[in-house]
């Protein structure tokens, strides 16, 4: 086995590379985990559509994902979520994002882009999710 050498600012400068792009490539796991989590939640509720919405809010919070969520024509505001870090810059509910998409998707029979406008982790009072139809569907 060979080994090369590193000069520490070269070992510091590749470390920020890869740690950049697995917590990319997390990100986007962690949503697709959330868009199956949300798919037999979403199936769940289905059986009542009358209160589609409030059976999904309640499986939310009967599983732990958040203390309380709201569901709106537009939005959902969830306090408490599971996935509340330490403060950061960006937003970092992305399971839960992606649960509420597809929660969403499945009432509206919509391809539906969603969003976190707001995360407690970046300092803000709730998280908050926006959805939206997707261009051209």
């Amino acid at each position: 086995m060979k080994f090369v050498k590193l000069s520490q600012s070269e070992f510091e400068e590749i470390r920020k590379l890869y740690e950049g792009v697995m917590s990319q490539a997390c990100y986007g796991l962690f949503f697709r985990e959330g868009m199956i989590l949300g798919e037999e939640m979403g199936k769940i509720a289905a059986q009542e559509p009358e209160k589609y919405f409030e059976i999904c809010a309640n499986l939310l919070r009967a599983r732990g994902w958040v203390d309380n969520i709201v569901f709106q024509e537009t939005t959902a505001v969830a306090e408490g979520s599971i996935e509340i870090g330490a403060q950061a810059d960006g937003a970092t509910c992305h399971r839960l994002r992606g649960i509420v998409r597809r929660i969403y998707e499945l009432q509206t029979h919509r391809r539906l882009h969603c969003e976190e406008i707001e995360c407690v982790s970046k300092g803000d009072r709730h998280c908050v999710f926006k959805l939206e139809q997707v261009r051209g569907e």
